[in-house]
């Protein structure tokens, strides 16, 4: 009998971890390049819809303000940030790191609002869907302005 659930219990186990497509660095470096291409375009573009797509269902929006987890929140904040003028983004990824069915990637950028451009820091968590990436986390801030 002990033999069995023994064997029951490793069945289990098996099947119960999920199975993730194994995804190198390589292709992690290149689909973030992409997402990031993909980001850019639509971001400059003002298309909300295209960005809220970009998240996870469960992704977090973690820029300046309160951190958002739906995507209704997050669509309304990017409705904020094209109204308030925002356009011509610009990234410089610095490091991506794949993990299992996550990627890493950190950078800065910078992005044009009326009369100034704004420099910042990104750090984003990517889960592969997939062959391409969705926003797990994506996080940002800016940085102060230079001293005069």
């Amino acid at each position: 009998m002990f033999k069995t659930l023994g064997a029951a219990a490793i069945g289990l186990a098996v099947f119960a971890i999920p199975a993730f497509a194994a995804h190198d660095q390589a292709e992690a470096t290149k689909a973030v390049s992409t997402f990031t291409d993909n980001y850019t375009k639509a971001f400059n573009a003002k298309d909300v819809t295209a960005i809220v797509a970009m998240f996870a269902p469960d992704g977090v929006e973690a820029g300046p303000g309160p951190m958002l987890t739906s995507r209704d929140d997050i669509e309304k904040r990017f409705k904020t940030i094209f109204n308030s003028g925002a356009t011509d983004i610009l990234f410089d990824i610095k490091q991506v790191q794949a993990e299992g069915n996550i990627v890493f990637a950190v950078g800065q950028f910078t992005v044009k609002v009326p009369d100034t451009i704004l420099d910042g820091n990104v750090i984003n968590i990517f889960e592969w869907d997939g062959d391409a990436l969705k926003y797990r986390v994506h996080g940002y801030n800016f940085l102060p302005p230079p001293q005069q």
